[in-house]
């Protein structure tokens, strides 16, 4: 079921054809940054993302993105991810302008590792020891996306994006991030 699933998203992403008879091909790669709600909510992240954007025709974008991610929360426990996501996106007015907003769908996939204060020990109100655990765990999941961009200039772009991620072991990574971005 999952290679299937990422079989149809490749033949979409590549499949410039599929959409119309129009020829345009615009490419852009945007570079975004911000924060989210890692886990169950629980954990503040901060978010850098990687996107390279093919402009189908005027209503549908494909886009290939890899995401890093890093948590701290105390002195004792940290997160970090790494992510890559496959979307679709659909401009329901369409992007011929200088501002395109879309709305976008795809699969992500992530591999996590998780640090967390397992016990500690005192004597007379010292630290003395402390013991670690660490978790590393992958899932896939899927994202829902709303984004907004402006063209500054004739190259330049700058945009916002809110998100959420779903994955099957019951994560979820939920947030916004500010996005510059240049057409090629």
């Amino acid at each position: 079921m999952k290679n299937n699933i990422i079989i149809c998203l490749l033949a979409i992403l590549f499949s410039v054809q599929a959409f119309g008879q129009e020829k345009v091909r615009k490419l852009d790669f945007r570079l975004g940054a911000g924060l989210s709600l890692l886990g169950t909510g629980d954990m503040r992240t901060f978010n850098y993302e990687n996107e390279l954007n093919v402009k189908l025709n005027k209503y549908f974008t494909s886009s290939v993105s890899i995401n890093l991610g890093r948590s701290n929360r105390g002195d004792f426990e940290t997160a970090s991810f790494t992510q890559g996501n496959l979307n679709i996106f659909i401009s329901p007015f369409k992007n011929t302008r200088r501002f395109d907003f879309r709305l976008g769908t795809g699969l992500t996939y992530y591999n996590i590792s998780d640090a967390y204060l397992a016990w500690q020990s005192w004597k007379n109100g010292v630290l003395i020891a402390t013991k670690h655990e660490f978790e590393n765990r992958t899932s896939f999941g899927y994202n829902v996306i709303i984004e907004g961009s402006f063209l500054i200039t004739n190259r330049f772009l700058v945009g916002v994006k809110a998100f959420t991620q779903p994955y099957q072991n019951g994560d979820i990574n939920s947030g916004v991030m500010l996005k510059l971005g240049m057409l090629l």
